[in-house]
């Protein structure tokens, strides 16, 4: 559960100074934003259930709220010289890697299996985090967390 995350922007690496800039953005862009609710619902694995490297949870934003929220953070980094997304945002929470290159049969019937229907997560704060790849995975260190502002 430690490395369960959703990502809301890749930064790639970055030193000190950037650091703290990327704190300013993303205190800016939360001060606008009020703590919500995500749903959690689904399973599934990238690039593909016979090929996995990754296992996730989908993630639904009826409301729009986290879409905002990373719209936002993605205003306030390009605004700091980081590169846009190219990508749409399709947000899922990472539950973990598989370093195994070998094949799965079967995984994708277990992920059907173990469906995850509508979960309610609250989403109170952004965390900067710093990743560091290791032997054993991603070590994970979070920077700075910046809070959300309560429901009134």
């Amino acid at each position: 559960e430690k490395n369960f995350h959703l990502t809301l922007k890749f930064s790639g690496d970055v030193g000190e100074l950037q650091i703290r800039d990327i704190e300013a953005g993303l205190v800016k862009a939360c001060s606008r934003r009020r703590q919500f609710e995500i749903l959690v619902s689904g399973l599934g694995a990238f690039p593909n259930a016979r090929n996995p490297k990754v296992i996730w949870a989908g993630i639904q934003d009826p409301r729009k709220h986290l879409y905002s929220l990373w719209s936002d953070i993605e205003h306030e980094l390009v605004r700091l010289g980081f590169a846009a997304e190219t990508k749409h945002f399709s947000p899922h929470l990472t539950l973990g890697r598989i370093k195994d290159t070998k094949p799965a049969p079967g995984l994708g019937e277990i992920l059907r299996s173990l469906q995850i229907k509508g979960h309610e997560i609250p989403v109170t704060e952004v965390k900067l985090m710093r990743s560091v790849l290791s032997r054993s995975g991603p070590e994970y260190s979070c920077l700075r967390s910046v809070f959300l502002q309560e429901h009134f």
